[in-house]
């Protein structure tokens, strides 16, 4: 139990040092919106919600997830301040990692890595929808980055954690990240149902 107040207290801290900085949309899901369906969004470790906002923005019904009280206050004021709707989830996934199963045409995951977790991920996403994941790789002639290895993925590992869906972008090693490190993302369809005895077999 010391373990959850401490991940919350920890981010909570960070948030709330950041509280005056700008959210600023990611630039690479910026970028790759075009190969994203419209509908539900839900945004893993949201943070203050520097994608959940212009996502909601966008027209996507959001709901933000993180572990933060600071962090989803901080969301929910700037959506009050911008007249959006955004569903937030207070939520420790190392702890209780609890996901709506196929609910959401879109999953982000940016710059969160929890191995344990994918499974949870790929079933939160209905047929036809996508799972978009940046963070930390070892691809790429890059310096820096986390220390952990727990936090980093392993060259080629998204594509392992998303065999047989089809994939739409992936890219590794081409750009730093912020604080030193290679990065990672990949946008990821989820199969199709492709006829109604795959509907009454899922």
């Amino acid at each position: 139990m010391r373990k959850v107040v401490s991940v919350a207290n920890d981010w909570d801290k960070v948030w709330q040092e950041r509280g005056e900085k700008p959210l600023l949309f990611d630039p690479w899901l910026k970028r790759v919106l075009p190969l994203l369906p419209l509908g539900t969004v839900l945004d893993i470790a949201c943070g203050r919600g520097r994608n959940a906002l212009p996502m909601a923005e966008l027209g996507y019904a959001v709901t933000a997830l993180d572990a933060s009280s600071q962090g989803l206050k901080q969301l929910n004021d700037e959506a009050h301040r911008r007249g959006l709707a955004i569903t937030t989830m207070p939520q420790d996934l190392e702890q209780t990692p609890q996901l709506p199963r196929e609910a959401f045409n879109v999953v982000l995951q940016f710059f969160y890595l929890q191995r344990s977790l994918f499974d949870s991920v790929r079933n939160a996403v209905r047929p036809g929808g996508v799972v978009v994941a940046r963070t930390f790789s070892r691809a790429g002639n890059f310096t820096g980055g986390p220390g952990n290895p727990d936090y980093v993925l392993e060259v080629g590992e998204l594509l392992t954690l998303f065999k047989g869906w089809e994939i739409l972008l992936h890219e590794e090693g081409l750009d730093e990240a912020e604080r030193g490190g290679g990065l990672a993302g990949i946008v990821a369809r989820k199969p199709q149902l492709k006829n109604e005895r795959d509907v009454l077999c899922a």
